[in-house]
């Protein structure tokens, strides 16, 4: 990335999302970034975003399991001027000092998708940069996820709700545990509590924007038992979320060694039980997350609400191709908890990216063919044909 350097500042700031005394150095260091927007092949079928945009680099919450730890994430933390600080993620914070402007010449290139955007660390209460962008997507009519640890979102609360007014917004809320005691002390040590999270997605709920709880990541062994794993499902629902979105731990890089690191200084007895969920990958084994992805199933099942997040899909011609991907993308998610043979998976997980990348409109080409017009369909086979056939003509009943 090609960036000029305007300021180097080494300020000290007192740590406002906790009252426990923390006073660390914060090194922000404002550039001007050549391109803010990330545009995706496909889809994604959990969050349902085309494209996301952030403002800063680096954390200040400093979360020991942060996939943005490693390197292919953060190589900005590993620059001269990171040096000698005891956590460069958390204290080293590059901020786009450009993100609005680069946002509203990129945007204007693209056909509207839900968008990932805002970052409401300490540092946008000093540069207000994912209010900036905010005003940006609601401007052009973007729909917006934000997802968020931070109760200043809040702020921006007013925006919020006119983007929700005007397209579509949602709130993500990444908790992992019931509460932080202890917990948030060795993995968020400067996060916004647990308690002030739920809380401010209480508020949310309250001004009509949909909410939820990204519960993840699920650290093995410390987050995975059946009284958290309920308990974080139960105060989702009490304040308003409509989905619990159960998600594993990923290691990678630098961000697994820290994370290793974590382990060994405050359970050191989990270290040989992780090597034996991950073997050495990037993610645990399907067996010991599909166990963990069907108990939050029924927990959400118990609460009333969903374990899926439901899909913004604008209206116009091709919506049922949406829905229709929507509904296949979930069928994915379930099969790979229950175990399902991975090439079924990959069959489900294609037959989804042509549905809804598929420029046709999927209710034309059943009226005109019928399930053998489906058939045509690259990736389409037999049984997936009938299927379809089968939503279409459910969501035609239901119009």
């Amino acid at each position: 990335m090609n960036y000029t350097i305007l300021i180097i500042s080494s300020i000290y700031l007192k740590n406002h999302t906790r009252d426990d005394g923390d006073l660390r150095m914060i090194k922000y260091v404002p550039y001007r970034a050549s391109k803010i927007m990330n545009i995706y092949k496909h889809v994604d079928g959990w969050f349902w975003n085309k494209y996301s945009a952030h403002p800063y680099v680096g954390c200040k919450y400093g979360c020991e399991y942060c996939y943005w730890r490693d390197e292919k994430y953060n190589m900005l933390a590993r620059e001269k001027d990171a040096q000698g600080l005891d956590d460069p993620f958390s204290q080293y914070i590059k901020v786009k000092v450009n993100a609005a402007e680069l946002l509203r010449r990129e945007l204007n290139r693209l056909p509207k998708d839900v968008i990932v955007i805002g970052d409401y660390q300490p540092a946008e209460a000093r540069f207000k940069l994912s209010r900036a962008m905010l005003e940006v997507c609601l401007e052009f009519g973007f729909p917006v996820l934000i997802n968020e640890k931070s109760p200043l979102v809040l702020r921006d609360l007013d925006l919020i709700k006119k983007v929700n007014n005007k397209s579509w917004a949602c709130v993500l809320w990444s908790i992992a545990h019931r509460s932080s005691k202890g917990y948030q002390e060795f993995f968020e040590p400067n996060a916004p509590t647990v308690e002030s999270r739920f809380e401010a997605m209480g508020k949310i709920s309250k001004e009509g924007i949909l909410t939820g709880t990204a519960f993840m990541p699920i650290l093995p062994f410390i987050c995975d038992y059946d009284e958290n794993l309920e308990a974080v499902v139960e105060k989702t629902a009490e304040n308003g979320g409509k989905f619990v979105l159960a998600g594993g731990l990923t290691m990678s890089g630098a961000q697994a060694t820290r994370y290793t690191q974590t382990l060994r200084k405050h359970y050191p007895d989990l270290v040989e039980k992780y090597k034996q969920i991950y073997d050495d990958g990037y993610s645990p084994k399907q067996e010991y997350f599909g166990s963990v992805g069907k108990r939050v199933k029924e927990f959400c099942e118990k609460y009333g609400v969903k374990d899926r997040m439901p899909r913004y899909i604008q209206p116009g011609e091709l919506a049922a191709n949406k829905k229709v991907a929507e509904n296949l993308f979930n069928e994915t998610y379930y099969m790979e908890i229950d175990g399902a043979e991975e090439y079924k998976i990959w069959v489900y997980r294609k037959a989804a990216w042509v549905i809804d990348e598929l420029d046709e409109d999927l209710e034309a080409i059943y009226k005109r063919g019928g399930v053998d017009g489906l058939r045509v369909i690259s990736g389409i086979g037999k049984q997936l044909s009938k299927r379809i056939a089968k939503e279409l003509e459910n969501m035609n009943s239901t119009k």
